[in-house]
């Protein structure tokens, strides 16, 4: 029980943590520069989002428009200052994750599941939490190079490779521990009003591979996954919180596997 609540209230301190790095990042970036091009083909209302999910040079620009004009100057201007931010966001929100991981592993002890498939369950999500991170601070770094170059002709193809791989690599990670943790939430709840939140982030996990698979399909991701996961990871923020408080649900642990679960879990 006590180590339920431990963990609980890590997964609460990292969500508090991500929250408070996006309102930094907010309030010091200030509203975003719709993109140049408003109504482009792809679909993309974000900035961020589009520059992230570029395909060619070319939707860079019609993303970011030309380089001397005040427009362009503030959309970039925008853009490095969130991007400088997002090394906090990002190192905030991986750490959440791994602790929504740890915690979910724990709760599942309760079920009674199986000790060795939780510790690849534990081993995997710790695993592609650092790989978010990863992922999202070498992207970071292609973003912060493109808002600098003057013309289409003066981008990289190291730097447009770099960016189309590293980012899928993120937003995979963070898609498979969204199918992971929709898996490991619903193997413990029992009741439906609290299935909706394994529900979410199924959702999430489901839209995000198929907006990072198919380059028509990128828009997707704006319009359902970032916001099932934003609501995802607000309904384990307050789960946890509700766990940190009165401990988990679940059946007493026999003797035997209350021993090895304190072994398995440190």
């Amino acid at each position: 029980m006590n180590r339920a609540r431990r963990r609980a209230q890590w997964a609460l301190a990292g969500g508090i943590a991500t929250i408070v790095s996006v309102v930094v990042m907010a309030v010091m970036a200030g509203p975003e520069v719709p993109p140049h091009t408003k109504a482009n083909p792809q679909g993309f209302h974000s900035t961020m989002l589009w520059l992230e999910l570029a395909l060619t040079p070319q939707e860079i620009f019609d993303n970011l428009g030309p380089f001397h004009t005040p427009e362009g100057t503030a959309r970039r201007l925008h853009l490095d200052i969130a991007d400088t931010f997002d090394f906090g966001f990002m190192v905030c929100y991986s750490l959440y994750n791994a602790c929504l991981i740890y915690l979910v592993t724990h709760l599942n002890v309760y079920r009674l599941k199986s000790l060795l498939k939780l510790r690849v369950f534990l081993a995997l999500g710790l695993l592609l939490s650092g790989t978010m991170l990863v992922g999202d601070a070498i992207e970071n770094v292609q973003l912060l190079a493109l808002t600098k170059v003057q013309s289409v002709h003066d981008i990289q193809p190291s730097t447009m490779s770099n960016l189309i791989y590293w980012t899928r690599v993120k937003w995979g990670a963070i898609f498979v521990v969204c199918l992971m943790l929709s898996a490991g939430y619903a193997s413990y709840f029992r009741r439906i009003p609290t299935l909706l939140l394994p529900a979410a982030y199924a959702t999430a996990g489901i839209s995000g591979l198929i907006a990072i698979s198919i380059p028509d399909a990128r828009a997707v991701m704006e319009f359902i996954s970032v916001r099932a996961i934003m609501i995802a990871w607000t309904g384990s923020l307050v789960h946890a919180a509700l766990i940190a408080l009165r401990g988990p649900a679940g059946f007493p642990l026999p003797d035997h596997v209350r021993h090895a679960a304190a072994d398995a879990q440190g």
